[in-house]
């Protein structure tokens, strides 16, 4: 009888130390969601931050497993247990709206730099094609400025010859 008090009070025990476990990682979780926020440039430092969330779920549901094995040997620490996978299901909930409100956030970057990049490339064609059509007016004005040294001399020698008359 002893050793059953014993075993139900380090299984309260433990089912405490997760609780608190859980608490802390559904704080991690409403951390996650504020960078998010406020941190949109920031989506490779959210994905680790996410990996390891992920990491202390996976190590958190290890733990359940863990938990029901004692639940089934102790009924008055069943009501703990029940309420820490209450609490990992909402986190992991909570995980897969942030890893889906990432995964948007991405998408959006990635159709952004898709169109700056189709934009600078456009801007590259329009300077190539300004460049050309620049370098065709210089030689017109060059062609130009050529004629009108010959007209003049025609005129010129015209000028002399009907001065001359």
């Amino acid at each position: 009888m002893e050793t059953i008090k014993q075993k139900v009070a380090k299984l309260r025990a433990e089912a405490d130390c997760n609780a608190e476990r859980a608490d802390n990682a559904e704080a991690r979780v409403k951390e996650q969601e504020e960078l998010a926020l406020q941190q949109d440039g920031e989506i490779q430092q959210l994905k680790r931050q996410i990996q390891l969330m992920e990491e202390d779920l996976d190590r958190a549901e290890g733990q359940t497993d863990l938990r029901r094995t004692a639940d089934e040997r102790a009924s008055t620490a069943e009501s703990h247990a029940s309420q820490l996978e209450a609490r990992v299901n909402m986190l992991e909930n909570e995980l897969d709206r942030v890893e889906c409100d990432l995964g948007e956030k991405v998408k959006t970057l990635q159709d952004d730099l898709r169109k700056a990049e189709n934009d600078l490339e456009e801007a590259r064609r329009r300077g190539d094609r300004l460049e050309k059509e620049n370098d065709t007016l210089e030689n017109n004005l060059e062609s130009a400025r050529e004629e009108n040294v010959r007209t003049k001399a025609q005129l010129d020698e015209t000028l002399r010859e009907l001065n001359e008359m």
